[in-house]
């Protein structure tokens, strides 16, 4: 009896996994990626209530948040200050993860003081088409001394 409770558990979790995917794409929403995280970049550590959105609740009201990490079965979030898209070197496999990108809320990268790129190259990265070329607080030394700078964003960054 345990073991058929277990099965159906567990295929109820991945049945839910497909229909969270599903309506992500349709709303343009935030999406999950399972067995996956970025790694390097978590500014903020917490264990959540096992069940909850409180993760991504979190997440959205913060404007630094590009990202998270869900590492589950014990329920800590980790808050990203990037995305997969603006650091691909450091999108990595791991098992007991899921790597979660904020959506449409997020805010882009280099446009506010506490969320300083390293270069005009990794807000491009980061906002693909949506960038463009304007002023942005970049730190390309991670000292935490931003500097406001001109990005050209018709050239390569």
């Amino acid at each position: 009896m345990a073991g058929r409770q277990a099965s159906f558990s567990t295929a109820l979790f991945f049945i839910s996994l497909v229909f969270r995917d599903i309506a992500s794409q349709q709303c343009h929403g935030i999406y999950s990626i399972y067995q996956m995280m970025l790694k390097g970049h978590t500014y903020k550590t917490f264990k959540t209530t096992p069940g909850t959105p409180e993760c991504r609740d979190i997440c959205l009201a913060d404007d630094k948040c590009q990202s998270f990490n869900f590492v589950m079965f014990i329920a800590i979030c980790e808050l990203n200050n990037r995305t997969k898209e603006a650091r691909p070197e450091d999108f990595v496999k791991d098992e007991y993860r899921y790597y979660m990108a904020k959506g449409p809320k997020r805010v882009p990268l280099g446009s506010i003081r506490e969320l300083p790129a390293e270069s005009c190259k990794e807000i491009k990265a980061s906002e693909g088409g949506q960038a463009v070329s304007g002023n942005y607080w970049l730190d390309s030394t991670r000292s935490g001394n931003s500097i406001l700078a001109r990005c050209d964003m018709r050239t390569k960054g």
